[in-house]
């Protein structure tokens, strides 16, 4: 396979796709640019930033988190590593996963608190 990482991201948002519809969770992939330099310098000039993680999940309560999706044996870049210490030091969730079931056991444990909600409202 030639692109590894693009292959687990598609399998991996067609899965949140589904929790989407069921309105566990809302989720978007960070752009990262591309185009050249000169569309860098636009993007970057309006406000994009390396090292950001592939993808932003939002969960119910105002919880938020990061997914980086990395092929097996890639590592983060320095700017990822900064990255993942920012969004851990104002409060949100990071992760990065190598495979689609380590994603799915990031997600549903991201998940749980939404979960455990949502049931005891139905018992109420």
């Amino acid at each position: 396979m030639r692109r590894p990482e693009a292959a687990l991201q598609r399998t991996v948002v067609a899965w949140l796709r589904l929790l989407e519809n069921q309105r566990l969770l809302w989720f978007t992939h960070v752009g990262h640019g591309g185009g050249g330099r000169v569309r860098g310098a636009i993007l970057k000039g309006l406000g994009l930033k390396t090292g950001v993680a592939d993808l932003l999940l939002l969960f119910p309560g105002g919880r938020y988190g990061f997914l980086e999706l990395k092929a097996r044996g890639g590592r983060q870049s320095p700017e990822q590593r900064e990255f993942q210490a920012i969004v851990e030091r104002m409060g949100g969730l990071y992760a990065m996963a190598r495979s689609f079931e380590v994603a799915d056991r990031i997600v549903e444990e991201w998940l749980a608190p939404a979960l455990a909600e949502r049931a005891a409202r139905r018992v109420a």
